[in-house]
């Protein structure tokens, strides 16, 4: 991939929350023509449909795999079927899988489609699935071990080592909701929050609440990728892809690479793998509009923003309270309030941020719109924080 190659020229999402009347396939077809119609082309132009996996959805995960999705959305040109699971980096390997369709030859639109519906799992089902999701069966879980406790160790050893504040971990929280009160399809689009909220809601494991702890959701994303070529032609604003990262560290926490493993130092893994995404693109820190942060829990995601290299290491979460990352803030961060505040939709969490950075940089981003976007870096990450991917994308090619 050269800086540039590729634009997104369209994008589709649905409403963010409990909708068990909602099937995943509804959800599916649904974004499906939105991103295409969005996009000003016809479906039968598409030639590649790709897919990431439903969490715990086995049926739909079965039909997908055997290629419904084309068929039933009248993609009749479609030559390239395939789905595509990450964990939470979902979103970033099926793009690397749709530029390389395209690098092939073989056709000059993309399609790619996330759909979510936990609601048809019972609460127990799922709290046992994510609780375990983490941690390693033999070593971990029989002693105690759960998603929301590795979160609170790795945030236990940010807060201490920096000197960040439990009210500045929360801030990071209201931050996510001032930006979900700014978008309709979010889960908490009408629910506002203060810091003394998020303090006094239920202790789950120390340091985190009920309130810095996400909550699963049904939704689901679309968007068009094609050639820089094709952009052009069909597109008044195409969203390029301009530079891009990765890195990955373990899948047991204490197998982790060593820029990882201390804790309180999470950033000397991140940074380095940033850095070498704007080398690529050819830009800094200082040239972002926008910050697209995905962590799922606050004090990770003050530690993503210590890598980003727009604000001093440990300094993340006082610039959070001055409210400085928030809606009209001087560092947009997060601007649809990622899993905090939009709502976790498994695999889908990564869509989402990267639909709404391409809606940011189009001008379509509504009340949450950024005055003026032009460049942005976003993230994400699967597993246990196995790895971490970042992609700078743009209006315009430096």
């Amino acid at each position: 991939m050269s800086k540039g190659d590729f634009a997104v020229i369209g994008t589709g999402e649905v409403p963010c929350g409990f909708y068990p009347e909602r099937s995943e396939y509804e959800i599916a077809y649904t974004v499906a023509r939105m991103a295409v119609q969005d996009a000003g082309i016809d479906m039968k132009e598409v030639g590649a449909v790709l897919s990431a996996a439903h969490i715990m959805g086995s049926e739909y995960n079965t039909e997908i795999f055997f290629g419904h999705l084309p068929e039933a959305i009248g993609a009749k040109n479609c030559r390239n079927v395939a789905t595509t699971v990450a964990g939470g980096g979902s979103s970033f390997a099926i793009r690397r899988t749709a530029e390389g369709i395209l690098a092939s030859g073989e056709t000059d639109t993309v399609l790619v489609i996330h759909a979510q519906r936990f609601s048809q799992f019972s609460t127990n089902d799922q709290i046992k699935y994510f609780a375990h999701a983490g941690s390693n069966l033999e070593w971990e879980i029989p002693y105690g071990m759960t998603y929301n406790a590795l979160a609170a160790m790795m945030s236990q050893a940010y807060i201490n080592y920096t000197g960040t504040t439990l009210e500045q971990v929360a801030a990071q929280v209201v931050a996510c909701r001032k930006w979900a009160n700014l978008q309709p399809n979010a889960m908490f689009y009408s629910k506002t929050v203060t810091v003394e909220q998020v303090l006094k809601s239920r202790r789950v494991a120390y340091p985190l609440t009920a309130l810095m702890c996400n909550v699963l959701a049904d939704g689901g994303c679309a968007y068009v990728l094609t050639t820089a070529e094709k952009a052009r032609k069909v597109c008044p604003k195409p969203v390029y892809l301009l530079g891009e990262a990765s890195d990955y560290s373990h899948r047991n926490l204490t197998n982790a690479k060593s820029s990882f493993r201390n804790l309180a130092k999470m950033h000397e893994f991140y940074a380095p793998v940033a850095r070498r995404a704007f080398e690529r693109a050819g830009l800094g820190p200082e040239e972002m509009d926008i910050f697209q942060i995905y962590a799922a829990y606050p004090a990770l995601a003050l530690a993503m923003m210590d890598a980003l290299g727009f604000v001093e290491p440990g300094r993340s979460g006082a610039l959070v309270a001055s409210g400085e990352t928030g809606p009209g803030g001087k560092f947009p961060c997060t601007t649809n309030g990622e899993a905090l505040g939009f709502g976790h939709t498994g695999t889908g969490v990564g869509f989402a941020l990267f639909v709404e950075s391409v809606r940011q940089l189009q001008g379509k981003a509504g009340r949450a719109q950024v005055p003026n976007a032009k460049f942005l870096i976003e993230n994400c990450g699967g597993g246990a924080w196995m790895d971490v991917h970042f992609s700078v994308l743009g209006n315009e090619i430096p």
